[in-house]
């Protein structure tokens, strides 16, 4: 079995998370969608606030936001 990884996100300070353009942020789902040639591959996500796992878009260039679809934070990944 292949071995799975997971990146544990990072919690935003107050004035980021305030000020974070959500609109931006990739929304985690609880299972991965299908994979797209050309685009970013997906990642397990970990959320920093709740501890619940999550599939989002990945960039190997940029550290990028992500809304929680448990408990609705935006961190970074």
């Amino acid at each position: 079995m292949a071995e799975v990884k997971a990146n544990l996100g990072t919690k935003l300070t107050d004035d980021e998370e305030k000020n974070a353009d959500k609109s931006k942020a990739s929304k985690l789902t609880p299972q991965p969608k299908a994979a797209v040639a050309g685009q970013d591959y997906m990642a397990v996500q970990i959320c920093p606030y709740c501890g619940c796992v999550g599939y989002g878009d990945e960039s190997p260039i940029a550290y990028r936001l992500y809304t929680c679809h448990c408990c609705g934070r935006t961190f970074r990944a």
